[in-house]
């Protein structure tokens, strides 16, 4: 799961350096960096050196990782109608407010851990 996360964090900002990653999936440079050699090892994903800063690296999908970010999609749009079945609109929009909250104070948290 979370390397499909990782996908698809990757699919929605082609060209990511690795810390962006981080940041985004409030997970420590280690994790991110194993998730991403067994991604690379997959041939999902790419690195390239950043010519904007030569000591990070870009990373984007390949043709097989875009494919695979695009049926992650297909399947979770699929799957939606049935999680969300009997669940009002008014409250899933309460859900996504909250959970948005918690991932906004996930990353302050992680931004001030790093100071």
């Amino acid at each position: 799961m979370e390397q499909l996360h990782i996908v698809k964090r990757i699919e929605l900002q082609e060209d990511i350096t690795q810390r962006e990653i981080c940041t985004l999936a409030a997970k420590s440079p280690a994790n991110i960096t194993r998730l991403l050699d067994r991604l690379e090892k997959k041939k999902l994903i790419v690195r390239r050196d950043n010519p904007d800063d030569r000591r990070s690296q870009l990373v984007s999908l390949t043709g097989d990782g875009r494919e695979l970010a695009s049926g992650i999609a297909s399947l979770f749009s699929a799957l939606s109608g049935s999680i969300e079945k009997n669940i009002a609109e008014k409250e899933i929009a309460v859900v996504v407010k909250v959970l948005d909250q918690i991932e906004m104070n996930i990353l302050e948290l992680s931004e001030k851990s790093g100071d």
